[in-house]
């Protein structure tokens, strides 16, 4: 299924669920959209068609674009471009945090950003092995952050005047979507994350690399070991960090006075440590993406569903040592009736007090306890 149609259904399936009263959603227009999709009951694709017709109906009657709703966490490339674009400003603003010429070989912001990706790699490699069957949190960690930003900014919004019930279903439908989209796609949405990552940190190199040579074309850098102890120790580990590099570019360790040279070894140094692996790591990230976009499946045998289907829902409704008198049983009628329309069925099974209750439960059927 593609994935613009996965957000849809998942997002009118929360909406659905959310709009008890019809407000947006009422059994009217979801008859006419039945209706409507009768010649396609039997086509693979027909809960994909049933909410394109609902959204552009519903969005027509309420005038409301709901694809600005289901668009959540994309990650398009107008969002993740603006992401490049400030982690690169930073990188380059980062050699101007200093206003000394003179620098610290083993000491500045792109042997610091070295370390970092090193870091990075060890974390990988470790994930990758050792704590390879390590998961994720629940996505439910994620939605009770955001239920929990959500109660503080309605707090903030007492001060000024109520929203619309509309605009308040929406949002409540939009909270629900993220929720079911996050354990729908935990591996997708992962990967996504780790592709904007992968790109921060190669838009922050190139920041750095460039800031250091339009610095040093204005400004004469002065590159030194400096140490408080004992330098031999310092130009050692320099010697460690830089020697692949030499390696590969035939070249000689620089001596402290020639600036332009440390500039090109920590240019070099940034493509093979920082940017060579960033982006494998990126390719890698985007055809996990491209792979796991084209198999989502939403889980098609809930009960509004069924309703979209005008399949009957069945209800088990369990009556423990207990029994619905007819004013009780008339409103639960009037409140399923509300949700599920008239496909729905409602078997009432009367358990006397001191029998058990029944161990296996019909899996194609809602089972109630009362």
């Amino acid at each position: 299924m593609l994935e613009k149609d996965a957000r849809r259904i998942l997002f009118f399936r929360a909406l659905g669920e959310t709009d008890h009263e019809g407000v947006i959603l009422p059994s009217s227009l979801l008859e006419t959209v039945r209706k409507n999709m009768e010649p396609f009951l039997k086509d693979i694709d027909y809960f994909a068609r049933f909410c394109r017709s609902l959204e552009k109906i519903a969005g027509r009657r309420h005038n409301i674009d709901f694809s600005t709703y289901y668009t959540a966490f994309d990650f398009k490339l107008g969002s993740s471009g603006l992401f490049f674009l400030i982690s690169f400003l930073v990188g380059l603003g980062s050699n101007y945090f200093g206003s000394a010429p003179r620098v610290n070989i083993l000491l500045n912001p792109l042997m610091i950003l070295l370390c970092w990706n090193f870091t990075i790699y060890l974390i990988l490699l470790f994930k990758g092995t050792v704590f390879r069957k390590y998961t994720l949190p629940h996505s439910n960690t994620a939605f009770k952050l955001i239920n929990f930003g959500r109660s503080i900014k309605n707090k903030f919004n007492l001060l000024f005047p109520k929203k619309s019930k509309k605009s308040i279903l929406l949002r409540n439908a939009r909270i629900y979507f993220i929720k079911l989209w996050l354990q729908q796609t935990s591996t997708l949405s992962a990967a996504r994350l780790s592709f904007i990552l992968h790109g921060m940190a190669i838009a922050l190199t190139c920041g750095v690399v460039t800031g250091l040579y339009l610095r040093g074309l204005f400004q004469e850098y002065q590159f030194a070991w400096l140490s408080t102890f004992d330098k031999s120790i310092i130009m050692s580990l320099g010697k460690v960090i830089f020697a692949p590099v030499l390696f590969l570019i035939q070249g000689n360790m620089p001596k402290e006075n020639m600036g332009a040279a440390w500039i090109h070894l920590f240019a070099a140094s940034a493509v093979f440590y920082i940017l060579l692996p960033r982006f494998l790591l990126l390719f890698h990230s985007r055809y996990k993406i491209k792979k796991l976009s084209r198999s989502i499946e939403p889980n098609m045998t809930l009960p509004i569903f069924k309703k979209w289907r005008s399949d009957s829902v069945i209800f088990d409704l369990y009556l423990y040592s207990y029994t619905l008198n007819d004013k009780n049983l008339l409103l639960l009628n009037e409140a399923l009736e509300r949700v599920f329309g008239h496909q729905y069925k409602l078997i009432t099974k009367n358990i006397q007090w001191g029998e058990n209750l029944p161990k296996l439960l019909n899996q194609e059927r809602i089972p109630m306890f009362c």
